[in-house]
């Protein structure tokens, strides 16, 4: 049989892994050139390194993006790829399992996944005498800033915020107890908050938090939509 998945527009295929293939988005472009203007001066040393974190911080979310892949092949999804922005990665799927446990299994073990590597890196860390703390991802031992990096990842995609792997948790487990369109508004509602919250501590302190609260409010609004156009919801999904 052929294979009909279509590359994402802009991308760069860099890898096939557990049979889903890995995208890199062009505006990584802007990532690398954000990098290179930081670095300029510091000397070639600096520029590496700083390139190489990009790597290793791009790396660990490959990770938590394959963890869901992952699940979700376990659970008969069809997975299309991964793309990785400058904001995070994601993972195409062709549908969203509609019981409320697949979704939750595929959901929560990305996050679970993070974690797990954060406590790995922060054992290897402490093993070779690594200063742990005070936290930080821009000076130190790699294995311990990529151990915070990935409590970072972990505990930021739990915020209850739909399309992010949190929202969908919090879909999941209100629709264990009543309709699935019922339970997305509810979630919706949630991740548009938290949105909004996003966007204004950007705006204040850190421009990625405006983009990804601006892709909360979008993503948000396209599950609402796209639940709401469904005809064939059953409580309890």
């Amino acid at each position: 049989m052929g294979d009909d998945r279509r590359r994402p527009g802009h991308s760069l295929q860099i890898a096939r892994l557990f049979g889903v293939r890995v995208y890199v988005h062009w505006t990584f472009l802007v990532l690398v050139a954000l990098v290179v203007a930081v670095y300029r001066g510091t000397g070639v040393h600096s520029l590496a390194a700083g390139l190489l974190w990009i790597v290793a911080v791009f790396g660990s979310v490959l990770v938590h993006e394959l963890a869901h892949c992952v699940v979700a092949q376990h659970h008969d999804v069809v997975v299309d790829d991964i793309l990785l922005l400058p904001i995070g990665g994601i993972s195409q799927m062709r549908t969203i399992p509609r019981a409320p446990g697949k979704e939750l299994a595929i959901a929560i073990v990305g996050p679970l996944t993070s974690l797990g590597l954060a406590v790995a890196f922060g054992a290897l860390a402490v093993l070779t005498g690594a200063t742990v703390w005070p936290p930080t991802l821009l000076a130190g031992s790699w294995l311990a800033r990529l151990a915070w990096l990935n409590v970072l990842l972990g505990a930021f995609n739990l915020l209850p915020a739909l399309p992010m792997d949190g929202g969908r948790v919090l879909r999941a487990g209100l629709a264990m107890h009543e309709d699935r369109r019922t339970a997305t508004v509810q979630a919706a509602k949630v991740a548009r908050v938290l949105a909004l919250l996003m966007m204004a501590a950007g705006v204040v302190w850190d421009v990625w938090l405006l983009l990804i609260g601006l892709f909360v409010l979008l993503g948000a609004g396209a599950e609402e939509r796209e639940e709401s156009a469904r005809k064939d919801d059953h409580p309890g999904g």
